[in-house]
């Protein structure tokens, strides 16, 4: 009966865990849609790219990829705690200029984590998931 109840408090204890810690996913199955724009997966892979190549040397006047700190407790699907966003256009790759209303989110190690968007936003600054992420 113990081994019982410590199976069970094992498996209590991990459930809450996966609950709690993001869940991985290499991209979107679909298309995305934010606010008005709609993009495509291969439009998500390439503005991540976009990202981790500007890593170590950031653009624009926002200095992209920067910090994102989730304050807004978004559903991401990466692992870890330091994230980055770059901006996502329907016009192509970010190359300094107006970074729009549009971002993908991905952790430190470039993998994937969401697009999110201020459009729709409660807050002046902050940020929504967008549909189908």
């Amino acid at each position: 009966m113990l081994a019982l109840v410590r199976s069970l408090a094992v498996a209590s204890a991990l459930a809450t865990l996966a609950l709690a810690s993001p869940m991985r996913r290499a991209l979107p199955s679909g298309d995305v849609t934010c606010g008005s724009n709609v993009y495509t997966v291969s439009q998500v892979s390439a503005a991540v790219s976009g990202g981790v190549a500007h890593e170590s040397n950031p653009i624009g006047s926002d200095s992209y990829p920067h910090t994102f700190r989730d304050d807004e407790g978004l559903k991401l699907f990466c692992s870890g705690s330091s994230w980055l966003e770059y901006p996502i256009l329907k016009s192509g790759a970010y190359s300094g200029g107006s970074p729009g209303a549009d971002r993908v989110v991905f952790n430190t190690a470039g993998t994937y984590c969401a697009v999110i968007t201020h459009t729709g936003a409660s807050e002046t600054n902050g940020f929504v998931s967008c549909k189908n992420d």
